[in-house]
């Protein structure tokens, strides 16, 4: 698989720097919140606004867009288009899919405009469509032939973007272990500048992952999961913003990796003492795991939709020993209810 090259900048990139036959397809909200990038985009001779969200990714809404988009693109080169994809993950998955099938595949340059994305989404290759409610069904590997990051387009935004974006930073530093995750542990506050400063020590990190197992193929990329089990059943019982339910999957993680004494309890009071682990959150103290019938029993149909099943009722979970060293092991569905369960009576008792 291809390797993407990264350019980190402070402003908007010129467009010769980005290919000859340019087709931008952008989140509809950038320009009207920011007049750089309003008056950048007028560069381009082909443009196509979307609106970002899981609805812009439907399978059913598909042949629509890409009906424009060819119509666009019908006085173009194969070989000299570039699509300059701008957005945050819903319009990246979209535009990388439209890139890998346009023409057979043309050129692909990846410009995110959310932290989430920039630390995460944005790199690996892969594109994706959903079927109906069913996220990331359809999908290719498409590496970005360049992926972009603009300082001032990522400060831009409102410093709670930061915070959502913060869950997978963390993540990715305790998967690397070493020198991010020490340099990143000693930080008291967590802001665009503080995500800025690690952004590309990050992207490197989740790149030696990738480059391990860049189709999925040996199961090795999967401890690039680690917290989202949890993670991904949060967001979608409580709607809560995709970074943020990636930190209370981490800590719910974390615990278990106590339980299955897989992490020391030193370990973990180590981790537990860093000044940035004051921004994990945790779902215990916010009373997210609440041991209602009714809550399990929806618990239980969301882990039961994780693409992540080995068999009926089996998945894999991404354990932690420490950071750099992740453990995965096949869990069954009531396991991890059982272990909902636990946590939730340890805090009870105290």
């Amino acid at each position: 698989m291809k390797k993407s090259s990264l350019l980190f900048t402070a402003e908007l990139p010129r467009l010769s720097d980005l290919g000859e036959e340019l087709l931008l397809i952008y989140d509809e909200v950038l320009p009207k919140k920011s007049p750089a990038f309003k008056k950048w985009m007028k560069q381009f001779s082909l443009s196509y606004a979307v609106r970002a969200g899981e609805q812009l990714k439907s399978v059913d809404q598909f042949p629509a867009h890409i009906s424009k988009i060819v119509q666009l693109c019908e006085n173009t080169s194969s070989r000299r288009l570039t699509l300059v994809v701008a957005g945050g993950g819903s319009v990246g998955d979209f535009g990388g899919f439209v890139a890998s099938i346009l023409k057979r595949g043309v050129k692909l340059v990846q410009m995110p405009s959310t932290w989430l994305s920039a630390i995460d989404s944005a790199h690996g290759g892969k594109t994706a469509l959903n079927v109906g409610s069913a996220k990331n069904q359809i999908g290719t590997f498409y590496p970005a032939d360049k992926i972009v990051l603009v300082k001032s387009l990522l400060i831009a935004q409102p410093e709670a973007r930061a915070f959502e974006g913060f869950g997978e930073l963390l993540k990715i530093s305790w998967i690397a272990g070493g020198p991010l995750w020490s340099k990143f542990a000693k930080e008291f506050e967590v802001s665009s500048a503080t995500l800025w400063k690690y952004l590309a020590s990050s992207v490197a990190a989740k790149n030696k992952v990738v480059a391990q197992d860049p189709e999925e193929k040996s199961g090795h990329r999967h401890i690039l999961n680690l917290g989202h089990t949890m993670g991904h059943v949060l967001e979608s019982y409580y709607k809560l913003p995709h970074g943020v339910a990636i930190n209370y999957g981490l800590d719910f993680a974390l615990r278990w990796s106590v339980e299955k004494k897989i992490m020391s309890a030193a370990e973990y009071e180590k981790i537990q003492r860093a000044p940035v682990a004051g921004y994990l959150l945790s779902p215990l103290r916010d009373d997210l795991l609440q041991t209602k019938p009714s809550l399990l029993k929806d618990f239980r149909r969301l882990l039961l939709s994780d693409k992540k099943k080995t068999k009926s009722e089996t998945l894999r979970f991404v354990f932690l020993k420490k950071p750099g060293h992740c453990v995965i092991r096949e869990v069954t569905v009531d396991e991890v209810l059982m272990e909902v369960c636990r946590q939730k009576e340890e805090e009870l008792n105290g």
